[in-house]
């Protein structure tokens, strides 16, 4: 049995009506089916610098892990520098090992909510978003870009919870599939 590790943030605990899920969890499990295991590690609200500090909790036996960060690093209000997330995204990639792992890039926040993007902006999306595609590129990990995935969806609020972060069911079962494929995709090199 294949152990697959979620390591991320609420977007992967699923994050929905002020508490985390296990939507993602399950979802992923579901498509996947009985022979692989889904751990979710995820920490919502967390960045890379509380990532680093958490890697202790991956199981060493992991055949994959599928980090997600990003989406707090580049909050104006509680993020992190993009330098500072470039050091750690590299530190954890180092130190969980590059040869299981699958790169999750930052969510793309609904730009239309303007509670949300009081904290976000367009252009650092797409830094950090770049420094994670880098990050995977660098180390030859599959990269999952979800701003590039969920910018050009029409009614784009309605894959988004009223806060403009998390996302609905829709929006749940796009990320799934995504995950899913680039887990697939990993699996079948293993």
């Amino acid at each position: 049995m294949k152990k697959i590790i979620l390591f991320g943030d609420s977007l992967f605990n699923g994050y929905h009506a002020g508490r985390d899920t296990n939507v993602i969890t399950a979802g992923v499990q579901k498509e996947l089916g009985a022979n692989v295991q889904i751990i979710n590690l995820s920490l919502s609200g967390a960045t890379t610098a509380e990532g680093k500090k958490r890697l202790n909790l991956i199981p060493q036996d992991a055949d994959i892990v599928v980090l997600e960060y990003g989406t707090n690093d580049m909050s104006s209000d509680w993020g992190i520098s993009s330098i500072d997330y470039a050091k750690n995204l590299n530190y954890m990639v180092e130190n969980i090992g590059s040869a299981k792992m699958i790169i999750a890039g930052p969510s793309y926040e609904d730009p239309n909510n303007k509670y949300i993007m009081q904290y976000y902006n367009l252009e650092d999306m797409k830094v950090y978003n770049q420094i994670a595609a880098d990050c995977a590129r660098k180390y030859n990990i599959p990269f999952i870009n979800l701003i590039a995935n969920f910018c050009p969806l029409k009614n784009l609020s309605s894959y988004y919870q009223e806060d403009g972060q998390h996302l609905t069911t829709i929006g749940n079962q796009i990320l799934i599939n995504l995950v899913v494929t680039a887990i697939k995709e990993k699996l079948a090199q293993i």
